[in-house]
């Protein structure tokens, strides 16, 4: 990798506008990706004097700003407070705390990893991301959104409501990227289930959800239904980790489990 300058912005107009004078520019949050991913860059943008490393709790949601690190969020009581201590939870499962104390938030959503347990432990929540210039979207819509966005991340806001979370990381090692990693939640007496590493980036099982909740009552065999077409809406793929097959047979034990926990 080659960079030509290192440029440490003073605002956000001023790094936007710096970002958008070459292509090849780039903004580095905790930096970790940028060198295994190996491209070439006319300018690294550095936002750490932004103020975007706070979290704040507000009465109907808890703002993260996007430079927030994995073990600031992962230790943080407002954070811990929110479902069970279920995204807390599922924060605290990436690799060790050296890399924690380094790897942000927005960086880790913004890559849109495949492997990310961010992206699949907040699925399952209303999550909203908002970005400079003026513009925010679900954190959903983002992972469907075709093209690189042009615009900077700056705050993550996770909405406060009643209910609770399960996940589950399903790796060889402690170190290792999940071979798997599934998030269910039930917050206002609504299912939502997200699988990710699949291995492709955490998506939600819409249909599997339609059918959950569309029933009064949730019974042993709804959840046995939901975990079968969870496995069948979702894509799963072989790569040197685990077979399909492998995977698929994860996803409906792990969403049987997430369902039945989050029902208690």
């Amino acid at each position: 990798m080659k960079i030509k300058e290192y440029y440490r912005a003073s605002s956000l107009e001023e790094a936007y506008s710096k970002l958008q004078e070459d292509p090849s520019n780039a903004l580095v949050a905790g930096g970790l990706w940028i060198k295994k991913v190996n491209q070439n860059h006319n300018t690294l943008i550095d936002l750490s004097t932004l103020g975007l490393n706070k979290i704040s709790e507000k009465s109907d949601a808890v703002e993260v700003g996007a430079l927030v690190t994995l073990r600031d969020f992962e230790s943080s009581p407002i954070v811990n407070s929110l479902y069970g201590g279920a995204i807390a939870f599922a924060i605290r499962e990436i690799m060790g705390v050296n890399f924690r104390n380094l790897a942000t938030i927005g960086g880790s959503i913004m890559g849109r990893y495949p492997f990310s347990d961010v992206i699949t432990g907040l699925l399952p929540y209303d999550v909203t991301l908002e970005f400079y210039p003026k513009s925010s979207m679900t954190l959903e819509e983002y992972l469907n959104y075709k093209g690189k966005l042009n615009a900077i991340l700056t705050k993550v806001i996770i909405k406060k409501e009643e209910g609770k979370g399960f996940y589950k990381k399903v790796k060889t090692t402690a170190l290792d990227f999940p071979i798997l990693n599934i998030a269910v939640s039930k917050v206002s007496n609504k299912f939502s289930i997200a699988v990710g590493a699949r291995p492709m980036t955490g998506a939600l099982a819409h249909k599997a959800m339609d059918l959950l909740n569309n029933k009064k009552v949730i019974s042993d065999k709804d959840i046995e239904e939901a975990s079968e077409l969870v496995s069948k809406e979702l894509m799963f793929l072989d790569n040197k980790d685990a077979s399909k097959e492998y995977r698929l047979d994860l996803a409906k034990v792990y969403v049987k489990r997430g369902l039945k926990e989050v029902s208690k």
